[in-house]
């Protein structure tokens, strides 16, 4: 498992179960606290390692396990690139090639704001999007970095996997991965950031706007459900797309749909999604 590289147990707090402390690079966190933990404690539910804990300065930084060192070079690239923008990522203090260290943001996060001021908010997190998507530098930073993790091959695929012996989903996936292969040259690769809910995005007292939660940030196609996941669904309009990358887009809200029954258990709803005449 690769956080066993990077995690250094010392002694267990009988309160919580977590190590009181590990180590990435030099740098040594300690007072662990869970984040996520929607089946596991300090587990998120894409099984990736998330936590926060203290510096020896007394800084508070938030830890979590990457999929792949090629993601952690990717977010970096996009934090570098956006660190002049109106929505930020936050800083990096540390990575190594499973984990990666950001400065804790104190603030509120979006879903905690008088309502009234949201949808000024909200316009710049769609503005930070539209750039990920098109600018020049995040195209080329997406065609640059192509072996970074894809949400939809690396995560919402994988997560079916393990039923694929179950019809409803044997079907879809077949499905989808012949529609991916006929999209492949026709929906290009972009940055995506498929995880734009209001809890993961902070404002500070300084009106600064930071995305707290990257572990899903990507390249690939799954740029085209970004906008679907976010909070501000359906406030911007979609790119024009044609019949064939149409089919592909809704199939890949599919695998998502269904993927999401599957963890909630519930099987009936999995298998009404995965219905391939429901389209």
């Amino acid at each position: 498992m690769n956080f066993l590289k990077s995690l250094k147990l010392y002694k267990k707090d009988k309160e919580h179960k977590l190590p009181s402390s590990f180590r990435i690079g030099e740098l040594v966190i300690s007072d662990l606290k869970p984040l996520g933990g929607m089946f596991k404690k300090g587990v998120t539910k894409a099984g990736r390692i998330s936590l926060s804990g203290t510096l020896d300065n007394g800084k508070k930084v938030k830890i979590y396990e990457s999929f792949k060192s090629s993601q952690i070079n990717l977010r970096k690239k996009v934090g570098d690139q956006l660190k002049n923008e109106d929505v930020l990522l936050p800083s990096l203090i540390a990575k190594d090639e499973n984990f990666i260290v950001e400065e804790w943001i104190e603030g509120k996060n979006l879903s905690k704001i008088n309502p009234d001021y949201l949808e000024k908010h909200s316009c710049r997190v769609i503005n930070f999007l539209k750039k990920i998507h098109s600018d020049y530098d995040f195209i080329e930073i997406s065609n640059y970095n192509k072996n970074a993790f894809c949400y939809l091959s690396e995560y919402l695929l994988i997560r079916l996997k393990k039923w694929e012996r179950w019809n409803p989903v044997e079907n879809l996936l077949k499905e989808w991965l012949e529609s991916n292969l006929e999209t492949d040259g026709i929906i290009q690769s972009r940055v995506s950031h498929p995880d734009l809910s209001l809890s993961n995005i902070i404002l500070t007292p300084e009106e600064k706007l930071y995305i707290v939660d990257n572990e899903l940030i990507g390249v690939g196609k799954g740029w085209l459900l970004d906008e679907r996941n976010s909070f501000f669904r359906g406030k911007i309009n979609q790119p024009e797309l044609d019949k064939k990358c149409k089919y592909f887009y809704n199939l890949s809200w599919k695998l998502r749909l269904v993927g999401s029954a599957i963890d909630q258990g519930d099987f009936f709803r999995a298998e009404r999604m995965a219905d391939l005449q429901r389209i």
